[in-house]
């Protein structure tokens, strides 16, 4: 068996050609998936993301032949940790226009962080706002230069609360948001810009609609963020992490992992229930 920790088409290697799109030009979406137990648990969700963006790019996705790349790369990885997944508009000659080439495809495996004791996340509000683009909105797509100038903001210890150039909250760094109203769980509508979650999709319709909430997807001013009783943000690698405070802004109790009666933990204990490697 060949044990590697990166394969690009079927091979273990750990690089691209020169005048591969992706790396030129950005040409090419992504996945980050837990890994557990040598499966992807969410991977039916990701697929679905990954093909939504491949056809708005225009990129080929031959899904027997990345399903077959998976389980190769599946069988030499760790049982557990994270699995990087680009797909790319492949190698081609130079300049914009794409030709007919065949697409890449990488996977990669990395571990995962070290478990340190739960602890609520701290947001920090970014000055970089993020433009609207409907048709990049939602999807993975392999240009994150918009998250990579609002990273460059941030103070040690803080995640980034990413705002668009209405003044509306989108998303934070690197993953979305929700927030508890008191009545209802909301989460920011992304038609115009940030990246649309498989966890925040699993969550939106199996997870929170089990125990009597229904999640509304809206605008969402900033103004709403501060008046919330309770925020987490989730995503695949993490699942739900709580929000403790958006620097200079807002305080929420809510945020302790030691409140388990708030509602951002009843959510961490049902995603527990279904999927127990994003147990807290």
């Amino acid at each position: 068996m060949v044990t590697s920790t990166c394969f690009v088409d079927g091979k273990p290697q750990a690089a691209l050609a020169l005048n591969d799109r992706g790396l030129n030009y950005g040409h090419g979406v992504f996945e980050t998936m837990r890994l557990s137990a040598g499966q992807l648990p969410l991977w039916h969700y990701h697929c679905q993301r990954l093909s939504e963006g491949a056809e708005r790019l225009g990129i080929a996705l031959d899904l027997p032949r990345l399903q077959a790349y998976l389980q190769q790369a599946l069988a030499a990885f760790p049982a557990a940790g994270i699995v990087k997944l680009l797909l790319t508009a492949g190698v081609g000659p130079r300049g914009y226009r794409q030709q007919d080439q065949a697409s890449s495809y990488v996977l990669q495996y990395f571990p995962l962080a070290p478990v340190v004791e739960p602890a609520a996340v701290r947001l920090q509000i970014c000055q970089y706002t993020l433009p609207h683009n409907a048709r990049l909105a939602g999807i993975k797509h392999l240009n994150r230069l918009d998250q990579v100038l609002a990273a460059a903001e941030l103070d040690a210890g803080f995640d980034g609360l990413l705002l668009d150039v209405a003044g509306d909250v989108v998303e934070a760094l690197s993953s979305n948001v929700f927030i508890f109203d008191g009545r209802r769980w909301l989460t920011p509508a992304l038609t115009l810009c940030g990246v649309a979650g498989v966890m925040r999709r699993l969550l939106c319709e199996k997870i929170i609609p089990e125990f009597g909430h229904k999640v509304v997807i809206q605008a969402l001013p900033l103004n709403s963020l501060l008046k919330a009783e309770e925020i987490f943000v989730c995503n695949s690698v993490q699942g739900v992490q709580p929000v403790s405070e958006l620097v200079g802004e807002a305080r929420w109790s809510a945020g302790s992992s030691q409140l388990p009666g708030s509602e951002t933990q009843k959510v961490i204990a049902s995603l527990a229930e279904v999927y127990p490697c994003f147990a807290a």
